[in-house]
């Protein structure tokens, strides 16, 4: 049972896992539901970790007495099937794992997106406290909005409004600017 963020109601399956945002039945809200094969598993499938049963036979570094069955890809160490993460084809403990997110060592792990629509936006705005640099910043916002249009946005999804409204400040800018260097050049 997946409930909806907002109103707590009851979402139907049909929109888990489609990767698509749908609205809740009730508040109308969109909401995306992407949950992990692991949550439909029945319980009873849960890896329990096999205890040693055979006096001199490999134990996990986590969990003594469980059975090791893969070593660490990182660090070497020898995981039970509790501990083993398989990542990208590979095996990792925890902790492997951990500081290869915080250390940044793992390059497809995402920790976290840069948002260039908010870059956009701040491009236009910031700039007005100072109206002098703006026919910089706002050349540069309008370059932004175009170069990473399609780039990869939040890891949740967002919609396009902070791009169309940095793109529409930042022509009226250019805009106002090149009016007044007419009429200025024109007296």
């Amino acid at each position: 049972m997946i409930a909806c963020p907002h109103c707590r109601t009851i979402l139907p399956l049909q929109i888990v896992n489609t990767g698509a945002l749908h609205r809740c039945p009730e508040c109308l809200v969109k909401v995306r539901a992407d949950l992990f094969n692991a949550f439909s598993r029945p319980a009873g499938q849960a890896a329990t970790g096999e205890p040693i049963q055979v006096q001199g036979q490999a134990e996990c570094f986590y969990h003594p007495g469980k059975k090791a069955v893969v070593p660490c890809a990182a660090c070497g160490r020898l995981l039970c099937s509790l501990c083993e993460v398989p990542f990208e084809g590979h095996s990792l403990c925890m902790g492997c794992l951990q500081a290869g997110r915080s250390k940044r060592r793992i390059a497809n792990l995402e920790n976290s997106r840069f948002l260039y629509d908010s870059l956009a936006l701040y491009l236009v705005l910031w700039p007005m406290l100072f109206i002098f640099v703006t026919p910089i910043t706002a050349s540069a916002a309008i370059y932004v909005v175009l170069r990473y249009w399609k780039a990869p946005g939040s890891l949740l999804p967002r919609t396009r409004y902070r791009f169309v409204l940095a793109m529409l400040l930042a022509i009226a800018q250019v805009a106002g600017w090149v009016i007044f260097l007419v009429w200025f050049l024109s007296r």
